[in-house]
């Protein structure tokens, strides 16, 4: 039921003196109290208590007579027409808040990803390309991780529809996932394996899978389509269609770790002048077939390269294929103690094993080694391939191979006439010339470096002093050609490789040389007493 008024409960009274009418608690019935009109003081009892009129129910129709009730009353119909008013729940703050700078960047971080390896999956599925060679697997993979970190941060960036970055990132994982499958499938992908016990078994295998097909099925065919020669046809007819006499050939080889094979393409490249473009290509069992292509050599050739390899197990030149079993041990890098022990039985062994390595890493960390080591076994192996190092023009590291020919050449000439012609064609490039090139002709005893020499000393004689007189007697006379067109530092220069290597012809000049710095004067004294002594 309604609940009372608050003043139902008190007595309505007037005061006797001024009639001003107050509301006072039932507490006060028989007390004395002061009119807050008049001031006047009487006592409240039934005099000054004011009574209504008595009524019967129903004779009046009141709002406050509605207090008086003891059952429940009917609704209202006036308050049946007042709406109540509703309030929603309280909102989200996060809704309203702006978005924080690391919410937006996690947006576009999550979108830029995915976007970017899409275009990877584009891009790099081709020929060469940062995906070449790479299985479906590997590719799903990719793309699941991306499209699903894409999806988390997109959902983490949308506080006020989570739902939506929800959405949108799973859609997005779905066309990732779906283009690694489509792009990754081509004419290059590996090709099925067609039987277990060799040829013979791939052919009965492909005859008994089409009924069409004879019986006599081409050994040859049923090989290709082992391997997959399907690229390495279509390269040739490539070469073929731009009349040029190169060729692409295949290497198909057997068991090699995928870590390893870069350094098989990068090698291939290099000793054969092969384009750029030459890639491998995945085949099942860890096989894979890599086309050497832009090359003249022919498949018996690229067999005598590739022994670095592994085992050549067969050359099929009717489809241009060399067929290689990989040792991947000849990939890794001997026991980094012993390789660098110079006193182990061992160290020479190891090493020259290292300048045979297709890593030029490997190799150039080799070559470093034994230049500061004294030979003691394999002297003329590791020569002649120090000796081809430094005619290669793929090794960066002449300087190097150089030191270590000074220290394991044993045979005067060959290191020399290699080193001469590497000179020549740095000074025509107008490069500069290591010091270690120079060093290694002097030891040869090449006397073309002479004239070389002396071009380069009289750029910087301070530089190239000590070369020239390293060559001896035998520079004496080119010096000698020049010492008169000498001035300052030059002269001081050329009087000190004359005090080195100069005889009588280097006294007669040296004493019609006037010189009238004291130093200069010294040095021309110290040298004729150095050239005296040596002529007696």
């Amino acid at each position: 039921m309604p609940a009372p008024t608050p003043d139902d409960d008190k007595l309505l009274i007037r005061c006797p003196s001024c009639g001003q009418r107050f509301k006072v608690a039932e507490d006060l019935r028989d007390r004395m109290v002061e009119c807050g009109g008049c001031e006047n003081r009487f006592r409240i009892d039934a005099s000054v208590v004011v009574r209504g009129k008595k009524f019967y129910p129903g004779e009046r129709n009141s709002d406050s007579l509605r207090h008086f009730h003891r059952v429940p009353l009917p609704p209202d119909a006036s308050a049946a027409r007042v709406q109540s008013v509703s309030y929603a729940d309280a909102p989200d703050f996060a809704l309203l808040d702006p978005l924080s700078a690391e919410k937006i960047l996690a947006g576009i971080a999550g979108v830029l990803g995915m976007v970017l390896i899409g275009l990877l999956l584009i891009l790099g599925s081709g020929p060469g390309g940062a995906l070449d060679g790479v299985l479906i697997e590997g590719r799903v993979a990719l793309a699941g991780f991306a499209g699903l970190l894409g999806t988390g941060l997109l959902f983490y960036s949308n506080p006020g529809n989570r739902k939506r970055g929800l959405v949108i990132g799973l859609l997005a994982t779905v066309v990732l996932i779906s283009m690694s499958l489509v792009l990754g499938v081509s004419p290059s992908s590996p090709a099925p394996m067609i039987g277990s016990k060799g040829v013979a078994g791939g052919a009965a295998a492909v005859a008994s899978k089409n009924p069409a097909m004879p019986k006599a099925v081409d050994v040859n065919e049923a090989l290709k389509i082992r391997i997959g020669t399907t690229p390495l046809d279509a390269e040739n007819k490539r070469l073929e269609r731009e009349g040029t006499r190169k060729r692409a050939v295949g290497i198909w080889l057997h068991g090699l770790r995928d870590s390893n094979r870069l350094l098989v393409r990068d090698y291939m490249i290099r000793v054969t002048g092969a384009d750029a473009s030459s890639h491998g290509y995945p085949r099942d069992n860890g096989d894979y077939l890599f086309i050497v292509s832009g090359i003249n050599q022919t498949p018996e050739d690229v067999a005598s390269l590739v022994e670095v390899f592994g085992t050549v197990d067969k050359i099929h030149s009717d489809l241009s294929v060399v067929e290689v079993s990989a040792n991947n041990d000849n990939f890794v890098e001997g026991p980094i103690e012993r390789l660098s022990k110079k006193d182990d039985p061992e160290f020479e062994a190891l090493n020259k094993r290292e300048l045979d390595s297709i890593d030029l890493d490997r190799v150039k960390r080799a070559v470093q080694r034994l230049a500061s080591a004294e030979p003691k076994a394999y002297r003329t192996d590791i020569s002649r391939r120090l000796l081809q190092l430094l005619g290669d023009d793929a090794v960066e590291f002449k300087s190097a191979v150089c030191s270590a020919l000074i220290v394991w050449s044993d045979k005067p000439g060959p290191a020399g006439d290699v080193a001469y012609k590497l000179a020549e064609r740095l000074v025509a490039r107008r490069e500069q010339v290591p010091p270690e090139v120079i060093g290694l002709l002097i030891k040869e005893k090449n006397m073309k470096v002479i004239p070389m020499v002396e071009g380069l000393w009289a750029r910087d004689p301070l530089k190239w002093e000590g070369a020239y007189g390293d060559i001896g007697n035998a520079a004496e006379a080119t010096l000698l050609a020049r010492f008169g067109s000498t001035s300052g530092t030059m002269r001081s220069s050329a009087v000190r490789i004359l005090r080195r290597i100069g005889g009588a012809a280097s006294l007669e000049a040296l004493a019609a040389t006037s010189a009238a710095d004291p130093e200069l004067k010294a040095l021309i004294s110290q040298a004729q007493v150095a050239i005296q002594a040596r002529l007696r």
